[in-house]
């Protein structure tokens, strides 16, 4: 029994109790009852949990987040986070909060707006597959050219 129809289930019921209650203190004998205690069946809406599509993330990044998130420029744009191999978790929140303006970035609000949460939950497990880039390293063979 989930908490909201223990609720529902307590509205109902408590007064049928009382009156019980309170018809046990009264010297007249008791009726037979014809009232019928209303029900109210309520159905909660279950969904399947979504399952990312990596194929969908991977489009998503290479036309959308690449450009600042890229390898190419990550290492010498400090601002811009390397997010490859980070959790989806912890990148979905970011980009949730993005699009709910919980969290302020013009550039990047600007960006999620128009995506779907599937979108943001492609992304973000799209991310986390990928191995985290070596910055250091990675500025070093920039710096060689």
């Amino acid at each position: 029994m989930t908490i909201n129809s223990f609720k529902l289930l307590s509205i109902f019921l408590a007064p049928a109790i009382a009156a019980m209650s309170l018809s046990a203190c009264s010297d007249e004998p008791p009726k037979a009852s014809t009232n019928v205690i209303p029900t109210i069946e309520v159905k909660v809406e279950e969904t399947e949990p979504y399952i990312p599509n990596l194929a969908a993330g991977e489009k998503l990044v290479q036309n959308l987040c690449s450009q600042c998130h890229g390898d190419k420029i990550i290492p010498f744009v400090q601002s811009y986070p390397n997010i490859k191999g980070q959790k989806a978790s912890y990148i979905l929140k970011q980009l949730r909060d993005f699009k709910s303006d919980g969290r302020q970035d013009l550039y990047m609000q600007s960006v999620v707006k128009s995506l779907s949460d599937k979108d943001l939950q492609d992304a973000a497990e799209f991310y986390s597959t990928l191995k985290p880039l070596d910055l250091y390293n990675r500025s070093k063979e920039y710096s060689q050219q």
